[in-house]
């Protein structure tokens, strides 16, 4: 990353090392920070479960047609699960597979930093200043990591349906989750940003 001799930067904590624990330098990061969907490695494995769930429950149907007359209650019920759970599942993979896709086809930065606002562009209208972050606390799984941020204020989310910790609906929350995974900046850096930035312009 960059380091800035003039103009809006942050200065970030170094990282320790075996041999030195104290004493470590800052490191200075120049701002804003714009940053761009990545195409996750992950994508494809989202399109191959989502054919082998949708090819199961014409398996599914295919058994219940050949078979509705003979069987009982119990096999036509376990014929209706199966292809109503593989029909969810597959939308499911479906969905995320979209939503990931146009993530990365997006030429615009998905999320902006600057010294006074944060702009999460795939769920915010527009850019939410740091006073209004109370808490924050990070999300991690496999493969994503995500800020969950406490705020003081509520703000306007739009629906990040099929988006890992996205908004189920668009509605006023007072917990936005911010997924820092799969972008073309380190997440590490984005990580101490976020949790750097607020601390600064508390009183």
């Amino acid at each position: 990353m960059e380091e800035a001799d003039a103009g809006d930067f942050v200065d970030l904590p170094g990282d320790t090392t075996l041999w030195k624990t104290q004493g470590i330098p800052p490191t200075r990061i120049k701002l804003p920070i714009e940053a761009r969907t990545r195409f996750p490695w992950y994508l494809p494995i989202f399109g191959i479960a989502s054919v082998w769930a949708l090819s199961s429950s014409v398996s599914f149907y295919s058994t219940a047609v050949q078979n509705w007359e003979a069987g009982n209650s119990l096999d036509r019920l376990g014929w209706l699960a199966g292809i109503l759970g593989c029909l969810l599942v597959g939308a499911l993979f479906a969905g995320m597979l979209a939503r990931a896709a146009m993530d990365a086809a997006s030429s615009r930065p998905s999320l902006i930093l600057t010294r006074e606002t944060l702009w999460d562009r795939r769920q915010l209208d527009g850019p939410m200043p740091w006073s209004n972050v109370q808490r924050v606390s990070f999300i991690s799984s496999r493969a994503s990591l995500a800020a969950h941020l406490k705020l003081t204020r509520p703000v306007y989310v739009r629906s990040g349906l099929f988006r890992f910790g996205g908004a189920v609906t668009s509605r006023l929350r007072s917990n936005v989750v911010v997924l820092i995974s799969d972008l073309d900046v380190d997440e590490g850096v984005i990580k101490k940003i976020i949790v750097a930035l607020p601390k600064n312009v508390r009183p």
